[in-house]
């Protein structure tokens, strides 16, 4: 993963007496530390700037460095002609104030006020070029700059790493699966993300069928190793599982990609008498992310999460709710993952929905993954509408007993929408007049804040709730 690289400049002015080199020193010393802490590389201009020509010398260092986040520190006031130089690198901006060194007497340092005055001449003076900050107040260990610079830090190296991501749209979209379209333009245009979409299933196909069974030997047998049970019908299937993992890392490492859409639906089953399921979970827990039913839109969601988070993302439907203990069933076929799992079981199972064909009824096919979520934090997130909107829900997987259908699932409960509590018939209002797509990218850890920090940086609007009513709404 790119780590991000942020750049710290201090904004000074003679007529303030206050220690504003050594307010600047001590916050260089400890963003350095700070960046060991928390994984980013950091590059300083080491004196403080007073001048127009200061900045300008600071512009160009910073713009040959290629930052990408510059942390601007009113270490005492500034002229207001320098904010308009340096924010000609065009990058996201952190305007950061320190609190005053004394409480009466003489103003050591005025640096809120400063901070103030660029905030809005950003927001006024430079309005048209629409240029985001964020502030920051404070030194490293205090409250108001901790856990609001931690944030911004996970937000940005997703961001970073999604402008940078290679990946791919293997076998087209899942049939009937309209509301997954796409404009590869705007994908390109909002996240930066190169979409090759070309790759025809049977590419998979034949790289699967191409393998000898010692090529896939020691493949299987982990996963037997990881599984608490494995039915016959998954035994029975568990080589084309293998060999399904195997292609997919081989077309990974052979292309470069980051991220992979794969058609699986119904695919697997027509051409090669087997689900894909189990694999696709397995994928996602140990090689890089892999969305189902070739969904792009929720394998970017997918990406930018695991970017801020050490489990894996999957895929999701919503499958059910519950007003009487206001919870959500999160469910899919079968994507299993060892590490998210209710005391780490996952059963290798059949597949028991209809068959690839309308009017067949039920036909079992294997393997699927069969788990329930352990107790843990969860983050559902979609960004839909060609990127201009994005779908955000926590909660908590706390009841790992209740009742739920065979396949990969948990019931979410404590909901929040965009951070904000929500009624589960207020979600479900907002789902379907929102139109929302049926898939839901699922993080295990409480993402909330750092995605809706990613879509301010990006411009994306948060779903707004929409209050349930008995009547019709539009």
């Amino acid at each position: 993963m790119k780590r991000l690289k942020i750049g710290l400049v201090g904004l000074m002015h003679k007529n303030f007496t206050g220690d504003k080199v050594g307010i600047y020193n001590r916050s260089k010393q400890e963003m350095k530390k700070l960046s060991e802490e928390m994984n980013f590389d950091f590059i300083c201009v080491e004196d403080g700037i007073y001048t127009d020509q200061e900045a300008e010398a600071a512009y160009t260092f910073l713009d040959k460095e290629k930052i990408d986040f510059i942390m601007i520190q009113s270490s005492a006031f500034n002229s207001g002609t320098i904010i308009p130089i340096l924010t000609k690198l065009n990058i996201p901006i952190g305007l950061w104030a320190v609190k005053e060194p004394t409480a009466s007497g003489p103003l050591p340092i005025n640096s809120f006020c400063a901070m103030n005055m660029n905030a809005s001449i950003i927001g006024q003076y430079l309005k048209e070029y629409d240029l985001p900050f964020k502030w920051f107040y404070g030194y490293m260990n205090d409250e108001l700059f901790q856990r609001r610079f931690a944030i911004t830090i996970k937000a940005l190296t997703a961001i970073k790493n999604i402008k940078n991501a290679k990946i791919a749209l293997i076998g087209g979209i899942a049939n009937g699966f309209d509301n997954q379209y796409f404009d590869e333009r705007k994908l390109q245009k909002r996240f930066g993300v190169k979409l090759y979409r070309n790759h025809e299933f049977s590419e998979i196909k034949h790289k699967m069928l191409s393998y000898k069974d010692e090529d896939v030997q020691d493949i299987m047998e982990q996963i037997l190793q990881d599984s608490c049970s494995c039915n016959a019908l998954a035994k029975e299937k568990i080589n084309k599982n293998a060999r399904l993992i195997k292609a997919v890392v081989d077309f990974k490492e052979e292309y470069g990609y980051d991220g992979i859409a794969l058609s699986c639906w119904p695919k697997f089953r027509i051409e090669l008498d087997m689900v894909s399921c189990a694999a696709i979970g397995r994928l996602n827990q140990l090689y890089f992310t892999t969305a189902c039913e070739g969904d792009v839109y929720g394998l970017i969601t997918m990406m930018m999460m695991r970017y801020m988070n050490d489990k894996p993302s999957l895929l999701m439907d919503l499958s059910d709710f519950d007003q009487q203990d206001e919870s959500v069933l999160f469910w899919h076929c079968g994507l299993g993952c060892n590490n998210v799992a209710y005391n780490g079981e996952v059963k290798l199972a059949s597949h028991c929905n209809p068959g690839p064909w309308s009017g067949e009824g039920l036909k079992e096919n294997a393997p699927v993954a069969d788990m329930i979520f352990a107790k843990q934090k969860g983050t559902a997130a979609r960004f839909t509408k060609d990127g201009e909107e994005m779908f955000l829900l926590t909660g908590e997987f706390n009841h790992p007993e209740k009742p739920s259908f065979d396949g990969s699932r948990g019931w979410m409960s404590n909901l929040k929408l965009n951070t904000k509590p929500i009624e589960v018939r207020d979600l479900v209002e907002t789902i379907l007049i929102k139109h929302q797509p049926h898939h839901y990218a699922l993080a295990f850890n409480d993402l909330g804040e750092e995605m809706m920090e990613v879509a301010a940086w990006l411009g994306i609007k948060p779903m707004e709730k929409v209050a349930y009513e008995h009547f019709l709404q539009r």
